[in-house]
């Protein structure tokens, strides 16, 4: 008998959003309302804004029937964002501006883009790691976005690393779907499990920089070099991730997931080391998603190598379901490097859009965090005294709705996904001894 699929729970306050960006450096344009792929016409906008491809903030307007303006949205954002604005222009340098539909003229290389454009006149050797399994229309499409970077070809390369299906076809692109000078390589991970076919993506890297990214992403022009460059904002970066942005919000499960994570890790470049803990995360290290995630990550490929790569007791299929992404990079931090968050170097990602895949998330996030926790404890035992010294105030940053992980949640969030993922919690470092001992058995050891 067929499991029942549990039904979306009602959300009748809800309406289907655009997700927009707009730079301010170039003339606003104006929103069209448009509708969903269903028909339903769009509420209002997701507007990510930004100066230089800086990130300042989101803001949400309406949308009317004959679309929004741009001189409604300067004044939107002005009214909304003109202090970051304001600040922005005061660290680049330039004079007070205010928001206008004719944009913010400034120089062509702003002193926030220095850093990338100097990269760009000797750029290091980087490898692109995608890994997919039965999607090869939509990997085609991550390739070419990546593809379409300014970044030199002969710089870079991209691996995609196929898991094939048993019995399936190994992934080969069509003739002539890739322009010739580009520099990819197809890898087969037979080996089931998210972590193992990452680290047969950094087995095959030639690049001293390795990049993972998943299949289903899209990037802008600027976004390799961005996160690039971001290795050059500490005398110790090892690692460098970046945020990611809705395609569009046309479900109420998009919705509660944008609500869970989406841009809650703000908007200014931040640069992690355990000896200069950020005074505004007091449970830090042990929140390692304010490190990043794995839709967009970036390492020194020796340094990862020598760390051991991604640990395959953690991460799909496992009972740990979740966790290899931020372990890694929590793994680089407790190891005495720094871990640096770039906001500009933002993917677009699609939200689950089926309640069902929400529930398996919520689950599989909380078993994540935990296993992974475990995992770090059981590597650094010192670290014992420290996580029970701030459990308290761990429980009160799950628990409490006005805690900075709960504060977005939209007041239809449902309960479900709450006790979903905190049951994930407790159960997750049960879940990584069962996941290590499934290792060590099939390992012979």
């Amino acid at each position: 008998m067929a499991r029942k699929q549990p039904t979306e729970p009602a959300s009748p306050e809800f309406a289907p959003a655009r997700v927009d960006e707009v730079e301010l450096g170039a003339p606003l344009p104006s929103l069209p309302r448009g509708e969903t792929a269903d028909g339903i016409p769009f509420a209002s906008s997701l507007c990510l804004v930004r100066l230089h491809g800086r990130p300042l903030g989101l803001l949400e307007p309406a949308l009317p029937a004959q679309g929004l303006g741009a001189a409604e949205l300067a004044r939107r954002i002005e009214a909304e964002l003109g202090d970051r604005v304001a600040r922005h222009l005061r660290e680049d340098g330039l004079a007070p501006a205010a928001v206008s539909p004719e944009g913010i003229p400034g120089p062509a290389v702003p002193r926030c883009a220095a850093a990338r454009e100097a990269l760009l006149r000797g750029p290091p050797r980087v490898s692109v790691a995608i890994v997919t399994r039965g999607r090869p229309d939509r990997v085609l499409r991550t390739v070419r976005s990546i593809a379409a970077c300014e970044y030199p070809r002969e710089r870079f390369e991209i691996v995609v690393v196929d898991t094939p299906e048993p019995g399936a076809a190994p992934l080969a692109f069509p003739s002539g779907a890739l322009d010739e000078d580009l520099a990819v390589r197809v890898a087969i991970e037979p080996e089931p499990g998210i972590s193992r076919a990452r680290n047969a993506g950094l087995r095959e890297a030639s690049g001293e920089l390795v990049v993972f990214a998943d299949d289903d992403v899209d990037v802008g022009r600027d976004w390799l070099a961005t996160l690039i460059a971001a290795f050059g904002l500490g005398e110790r970066v090892e690692a460098v991730s970046g945020p990611t942005l809705p395609d569009a919000i046309e479900t109420p499960t998009e919705r509660w997931f944008e609500g869970f994570g989406g841009l809650v890790r703000g908007f200014d470049a931040r640069v992690y080391s355990l000896d200069d803990p950020p005074p505004d995360q007091p449970l830090f290290p042990f929140l390692p998603g304010a490190l990043g995630s794995g839709r967009v990550m970036a390492f020194r490929r020796d340094r990862l190598r020598e760390l051991g790569g991604f640990d395959p007791a953690l991460g799909p299929p496992t009972p740990t379901r979740a966790g290899e992404d931020i372990e890694a990079l929590l793994r680089v931090l407790l190891a005495g490097g720094q871990v640096v968050h770039e906001p500009a170097a933002l993917v677009r990602h699609a939200h689950p859009r089926e309640y069902a895949m929400l529930r398996r998330r919520m689950w599989g996030y909380g078993l994540g965090l935990s296993a992974c926790l475990t995992k770090s404890v059981l590597d650094h035992p010192r670290l014992l005294g420290e996580l029970l010294r701030k459990l308290p105030r761990g429980l009160a940053f799950a628990l409490s709705p006005r805690s900075a992980k709960n504060a977005q949640r939209q007041g239809d969030y449902p309960a479900e996904l709450v006790w979903l993922e905190r049951a994930g919690l407790v159960l997750g470092p049960l879940a990584y001894a069962r996941s290590r001992l499934r290792e060590a058995r099939r390992c012979g050891r």
